[in-house]
């Protein structure tokens, strides 16, 4: 939502009231803006959105919002059923993630006729979902020229809890050569037997220096660090956690990873075929700003 901002309010998304979980990178994202934080609403915990509903109304009524924007998660469903109560227009922006059709809170959201709902592809609109834009138009890529062979990597394993991804860890330390410089966000996953020096969060200071520095970034199909990625001119190395292996909830990170590389936005590839030359050939290209220009919206307080 950070990065979608400008788009949705291009002259008023610096005044915006932001309403998130706590992390080390959302307290250094959202440094000097006006924040509240919110305990964490883990995937399917419903009793919590009820808990978490009247603090975010108070807020939105409190700050005088009209406007209430969300891009999906359980925190929609505590803001925007209930936005209208305080005079707020609730807007729903379902993630990257979801090109096949909405997710879970999509499909709770929709049945409420106040939510304005957008999808960021165009052939998921109907007479329902809208499509204005997507971030994926933001971003185009070329090829590197006699690009080096990496030397340093970036991975980042995601820190929504409590999924771990320890297979991608285990297959990244089978096929890096032993003089590669690399540096590890591992986020909630369990790497104390093995023989890395990892870190489970970076703040988002250190996280977007870490993707400019680095030769490549090898990622779960997070959207935030995919867009990260991009905003720094890096093609990621996107694999996708899956549910089969208690990774993730489902395997909707598969969707944003498909659809990255169609695009030639990102290299896909399944944990246990992933190789060096993949690497390589993630090094070998750099996305490159396309600017899409903002639909204008009424002012209004967001």
């Amino acid at each position: 939502m950070n990065l979608m901002a400008p788009l949705l309010e291009p002259e008023r998304h610096e005044d915006a009231l932001w309403i998130t979980h706590a992390s080390p990178q959302s307290e250094s994202m959202l440094a000097g803006r006006n924040v509240m934080y919110v305990p964490p609403i883990h995937a399917r915990e419903w009793h919590n959105v009820l808990r978490r509903t009247p603090t975010v109304l108070h807020a939105l009524r409190r700050n005088r919002v009209d406007t209430v924007y969300s891009t999906g998660a359980a925190l929609a469903l505590a803001a925007l059923p209930g936005a209208t109560l305080v005079g707020a227009q609730p807007r729903y922006i379902e993630s990257l993630a979801r090109s096949s059709g909405p997710s879970l809170s999509g499909r709770v959201l929709e049945r409420f006729p106040w939510v304005t709902v957008n999808t960021q592809y165009p052939q998921n609109a109907n007479d329902r979902w809208r499509y204005e834009h997507s971030l994926l138009d933001s971003f185009t890529a070329e090829r590197v020229e006699d690009a080096p062979a990496p030397r340093k990597i970036f991975v980042t394993l995601g820190t929504a809890r409590p999924w771990q991804f320890r297979r991608l860890v285990t297959r990244m330390l089978d096929i890096l050569p032993a003089d590669t410089d690399v540096v590890w966000q591992t986020g909630v996953t369990d790497v104390s037997d093995l023989p890395i020096d990892a870190r489970p969060m970076l703040s988002d200071a250190e996280f977007r220096a870490e993707i400019e520095q680095a030769d490549v970034v090898v990622t779960h199909s997070g959207c935030g660090t995919f867009m990260r990625c991009l905003a720094a001119g890096r093609i990621p190395v996107m694999v996708p956690r899956r549910a089969a292996h208690r990774e993730h909830v489902d395997d909707h990170q598969e969707q944003i990873a498909t659809v990255a590389q169609s695009r030639g936005l990102a290299i896909m590839r399944e944990v246990d075929e992933l190789t060096n030359a993949d690497l390589q050939l993630a090094a070998a290209r750099r996305a490159l700003p396309a600017p899409i220009v903002p639909r204008p919206r009424p002012g209004s307080r967001s």
